[in-house]
């Protein structure tokens, strides 16, 4: 995996990050944005750039080997992260981009840049990257909610996600009904939900989904 980009707004532009192992391509991408008037930082490895993780943006990568993205994704769920991607090589191969395509890349782009279509893929990487930044926001809102509720109100949310019923509630969580009726209306004040589906919207905004009643 030789070289990435992440695009990120910055005061009058873009910010690329570049890594590239390779001198001469890094030098010649880093020309190519000059001349789109994008400000390029240099990593010398995707080692580096993982462990720098930048708080947002996007990425364009190399595709050098097969089974450069998958790695690369799996390397940035692991650490919770989530980049828009793009990848390029010197010749894509059909049968190349549309698993790119499958894996989650935006884009595949041929070596070097054809400027209208590299301009265009830059676009769309940064409003894919607006438009992530805005559902963290949200994530982070949602979680901030949740980490008010105690443990007992927490579980009442997560069956709620389940769509049960008070009853079915009280049933789980071997709770009288109007105990948990109870409950439920501080989940509803302690989130400041005003329905019942806005209480289960921020419960999913917080990753409750996937946890399990106790």
């Amino acid at each position: 995996m030789k070289l990435a980009m992440q695009v990120t707004d910055v005061a009058g532009g873009v910010l690329v990050h570049v890594i590239d192992s390779d001198t001469r391509r890094r030098a010649e991408v880093s020309r190519t944005l000059l001349a789109l008037g994008v400000h390029a930082e240099i990593y010398e490895d995707t080692g580096e750039f993982l462990r720098m993780l930048p708080a947002r943006g996007a990425v364009l990568l190399v595709e050098s080997g097969e089974g450069d993205l998958a790695e690369f994704m799996e390397s940035l769920r692991a650490r919770q992260r989530y980049y828009p991607v793009s990848l390029y090589s010197d010749a894509p191969r059909p049968e190349r981009v549309v698993r790119a395509l499958r894996e989650g890349a935006l884009d595949y782009l041929a070596w070097p840049f054809e400027p209208a279509l590299f301009e265009e893929s830059l676009r769309k990487l940064n409003e894919t990257g607006d438009r992530q930044r805005r559902l963290e926001r949200v994530r982070a809102d949602a979680r901030a909610r949740v980490e008010q509720l105690t443990g007992r109100e927490r579980e009442v949310l997560v069956s709620l996600l389940d769509g049960n019923s008070n009853k079915q509630i009280a049933a789980l969580l071997d709770l009288s009904p109007r105990t948990v009726e109870i409950y439920r209306k501080n989940v509803m004040r302690k989130l400041d939900a005003r329905s019942t589906s806005d209480a289960v919207r921020i419960g999913i905004y917080a990753d409750l989904w996937e946890l399990p009643v106790a």
